[in-house]
């Protein structure tokens, strides 16, 4: 008998994300609520969605870099950069906090 395969609709990814949210990653449980999928291919399919949010993420960060860098901005921590607390106005040099920890 072949079997048959069938693509992911985008109601049952949703579902799956919630199930695996809900039940903390048990994939037998959430296996379950698929009686026409295996417990690998629910699974399989967790992951490679997760794989792929992944990926799309990472591709918007490297993108922002690289758009950061395109405008002329580069990022650094020399003696002059001092960040703000929200709390007040205390200013405090990268360099000074770095002796802190030390």
């Amino acid at each position: 008998m072949a079997r048959t395969v069938t693509r992911w609709t985008e109601e049952e990814t949703a579902l799956l994300n919630k199930l695996v949210e809900q039940y903390n990653n048990n994939f037998k449980l959430v296996a379950g609520a698929f009686p026409s999928r295996s417990y690998n291919q629910v699974k399989g399919h967790y992951f490679n969605e997760l794989r792929k949010t992944q990926s799309k993420e990472q591709e918007s960060v490297n993108s922002a870099t690289l758009l950061g860098r395109a405008a002329g901005f580069t990022p650094s921590f020399d003696s002059e950069a001092t960040a703000e607390k929200s709390s007040g106005e205390l200013e405090m040099s990268f360099y000074a906090f770095q002796e802190l920890l030390e």
